[in-house]
């Protein structure tokens, strides 16, 4: 009996020797992967495994660019909200959408396809054939509808629709900013994605015929990948290293405007380039500059030490360096803040000099330009 109770005490040391083993080597999370049947594979959302370049993800994407979100809605003043892109600031996007002064996008493939076909598309296409457009370098080669629409926001100078140019250039010169420039910095992805949502709407919706990542490629003759994959945001870009994109004493007001790009968001009286923007308040600081120190929403940010101005100068001059500090009742937060990086002092004292010069009798002797024909119905609200 001794001895058979001696073996059974070896036999469960050994047994529990080699259990203390097995836990020391593997774990709890090894052990009893060792023991147990594998657990299934964890689920993969729909989300991770979409396709970015898919027709269904470029639209929501392109929604998401023009009008920050779905559903866009009309506000009661029937303008559309705007989204990183800036889109509906100048065109009829959502139907009973406040008229603009740029083309309706309506329509506008059929348009698009007859485009460039027409002799003075024809005409620029030669002109920029060898040094390409002075303000981008591309030299306009659409042969398709969509190919000229990518064209259309990456060169919008490479051909304006008559009616639509800078006054006095012989519709020569857009004025709508350069969108993957710094002064609005759309990446590649969210361009083709904008193109994508306006073919999805002249689709009614048929994913099939989206053909903007194809556009994309064929214009510029490279395939996108998943590094070009990029949503931006709000925040300002950092500020370019070259002083061609920096404000600098010996130039003019309006070199200044065209330059950082004001008119994108303002019309400023008395500058052409500057009669569309809505995005920001008018500039007419001579008029109003009193009246929004005066206003109890800036006394109010003055004693919460978020501004300090006192003058009119210093309002305008604080307005342009510390724009978040103060916001215009009715308006949103949507000014870039790295101009104090764009801008010399000698450039921003100019600047403001200027725009103090501007009254509301300014922006009556110096109205804009009724819109063309072709700025008409808009097109309806993806549902």
């Amino acid at each position: 009996m001794k001895i058979r109770g001696a073996i059974l005490h070896f036999i469960l040391g050994v047994l529990l020797l080699l259990i203390l083993i097995a836990w020391r080597e593997f774990g709890p999370k090894g052990f009893k992967k060792s023991i147990l049947p594998d657990a299934p594979a964890a689920t993969v959302s729909r989300t991770e495994k979409a396709d970015p370049f898919s027709p269904e993800r470029l639209v929501q994407v392109g929604e998401r660019v023009i009008f920050g979100g779905h559903p866009p809605k009309l506000n009661p003043n029937q303008d559309a909200p705007i989204g990183r892109g800036q889109c509906p600031a100048c065109h009829m996007i959502l139907e009973n959408q406040r008229g603009t002064r740029f083309p309706k996008l309506t329509g506008v493939m059929a348009r698009a396809s007859e485009r460039v076909k027409e002799e003075r598309y024809k005409m620029m296409v030669q002109k920029y054939a060898e040094s390409g457009e002075p303000k981008t370098g591309i030299r306009p080669h659409a042969r398709t509808a969509g190919e000229y629409l990518i064209e259309s926001i990456y060169c919008p100078s490479c051909y304006v629709v008559e009616g639509f140019g800078l006054l006095g250039t012989d519709d020569a010169i857009s004025v709508m900013p350069v969108i993957n420039r710094p002064e609005v910095g759309l990446s590649d992805y969210e361009m083709v994605a904008i193109i994508a949502y306006v073919e999805s709407v002249e689709a009614n919706g048929d994913l099939s015929k989206i053909t903007a990542k194809q556009d994309w490629e064929n214009y510029f003759g490279r395939k996108l990948t998943a590094a070009d994959v990029r949503e931006t945001t709000w925040t300002s870009p950092a500020p370019p290293p070259d002083l061609s994109k920096v404000g600098l004493a010996q130039e003019t007001p309006q070199e200044l405007i065209e330059k950082l790009a004001c008119y994108v968001c303002h019309k400023i009286p008395t500058v052409p380039i500057a009669q569309v923007g809505r995005i920001g308040p008018v500039l007419t600081l001579k008029t109003t500059a009193v009246k929004r120190i005066q206003s109890p929403e800036y006394q109010q940010a003055l004693r919460e030490g978020r501004v300090r101005a006192t003058t009119p100068k210093e309002y305008v001059i604080e307005s342009i360096l510390n724009p978040g500090g103060f916001i215009v009742p009715g308006f949103d937060d949507a000014m870039p803040k790295h101009f104090k990086e764009r801008l010399t002092y000698a450039a921003l004292d100019r600047l403001a000099d200027f725009l103090l010069s501007l009254d509301e009798e300014a922006a009556k002797e110096n109205p804009p330009s009724s819109p063309p024909a072709e700025a008409g119905k808009p097109l309806k609200a993806k549902d």
